[in-house]
């Protein structure tokens, strides 16, 4: 006789921060909270983002994860989680005088995250504009790499960057070799 599969798995709605879209979404299962655990044992930061990344991906219909800027990530993360294991989350934080804990509730669904209206576009001289996007999490990832705070912050700038405009002229970065695009941010 064969175990029955359990599919009746609720599903919610969210919003996407950064791009307003509206998405489908269900409470993380044990497979996804096994990953989770054993990610997080584990003590390998990237392990565990790419735990949280991958259960994200698998509880979220049709979602794209290499285009979720990190507030994303941690937005959608903190839905799943609320609906997986609870709608609230007891915290132990200190009283800055007297360093006496005191057990804090938070609902977590009342946790929202407001994305600033922003121009993505900015002027550096009369003629030429760069225009950019909110560092994705992927991109956050791909830093692990580079030990120097100054590099770091030299390739999250090319990666943020989409498009450079010289007067009527739109050149993509993702055309341009990383050494142009390196030189022109030097200049």
């Amino acid at each position: 006789m064969a175990l029955p599969k359990l599919n009746n798995v609720p599903k919610y709605e969210t919003v996407i921060p950064s791009t307003q879209q509206s998405v489908r979404f269900r409470p993380y299962l044990v497979k996804e909270e096994k990953v989770l655990m054993l990610a997080m044992e584990s003590q390998d930061t990237q392990q565990a983002l790419n735990a949280v990344v991958d259960t994200i991906e698998s509880c979220i219909e049709g979602i794209d994860k290499s285009k979720l800027t990190t507030f994303d990530v941690e937005y959608l993360f903190t839905r799943i989680r609320a609906k997986s294991v609870g709608e609230t989350t007891k915290l132990a934080l200190k009283c800055t005088e007297c360093e006496t804990p005191n057990e804090t509730v938070i609902p977590i669904e009342d946790i929202t995250i407001d994305v600033p209206k922003i121009a993505n576009k900015v002027k550096i001289t009369d003629d030429i504009s760069v225009s950019l996007r909110w560092p994705r999490y992927n991109d956050i990832m791909d830093l692990n790499d580079y030990t120097s705070q100054t590099e770091m912050t030299f390739k999250m700038i090319i990666r943020c960057m989409e498009a450079i405009e010289n007067g009527d002229e739109r050149i993509m970065v993702k055309d341009e070799s990383e050494a142009e695009v390196l030189e022109f941010v030097e200049s």
